[in-house]
């Protein structure tokens, strides 16, 4: 949905994030520059220029965005042990990458840097705590872990291979006549035996119940 343009004559931070992320959806990360985002917009590069000083600014808030979009929603009951919190807040997380695959390499290689977003993983894990979870010298690796897994994944189910990586079916066949335990390992892909979600699920589930 292309963002709401404000009633007045300013602009205003989160019209021109929405609209960078509108105009990356469209047009993906590496054809985006700020020249197009005024252009988008019916202003100036200049005119952005004075919310954000450069575009890796813009890019760290648009991060942010993203985080809370996916983190904000609050669906979880109020009966969920820690570990199903975290399994509730990765599936957000995956929901919102889903709809905004464009974004993954920002939110693949920009760490969180800004105020508003150690502030948002500090209520996630009072929440977690409050349900059970010590919070230990590893447990900034589980939630690294966790978050690794979930972008890889991601990118698994929404960006398409280009130039190869495209298997070929009747490799794959003769591999599977000839290895039984090669056989067992494919077919429940081929066979689709689970959905998208129940295989994110089962890797997460296996993330964090394994975790010590």
């Amino acid at each position: 949905m292309k963002p709401q343009k404000p009633t007045k004559d300013t602009l205003n931070k989160n019209y021109i994030l929405n609209t960078a992320l509108d105009l990356i959806d469209k047009d993906t990360l590496s054809k985006f520059n700020m020249r197009k985002l005024g252009k988008e917009m019916g202003v100036s590069q200049m005119a952005v220029y004075r919310y954000f000083d450069s575009q890796g600014a813009l890019f760290d808030d648009l991060v942010e965005l993203i985080w809370k979009k996916a983190l904000l929603i609050k669906t979880n009951s109020p009966k969920n042990t820690w570990q199903e919190q975290l399994m509730n807040s990765m599936a957000q997380l995956r929901q919102a990458l889903l709809k905004h695959p464009n974004v993954l390499p920002l939110i693949s290689t920009h760490p969180l840097v800004t105020q508003t977003q150690f502030a948002l993983i500090e209520d996630i894990l009072n929440g977690l705590k409050t349900k059970g979870l010590e919070i230990q010298p590893t447990t900034v690796f589980l939630i690294n872990s966790l978050t690794a897994y979930t972008l890889g994944f991601v990118w698994t189910e929404a960006i398409e291979p280009k130039n190869g990586g495209k298997p070929d079916l009747q490799v794959l066949e003769n591999i599977q006549k000839k290895s039984d335990i090669l056989n067992l390992l494919l077919s429940p892909l081929q066979d689709k035996k689970f959905t998208s979600d129940e295989q994110f699920q089962l890797g997460i589930k296996a993330l964090i119940n394994g975790w010590k």
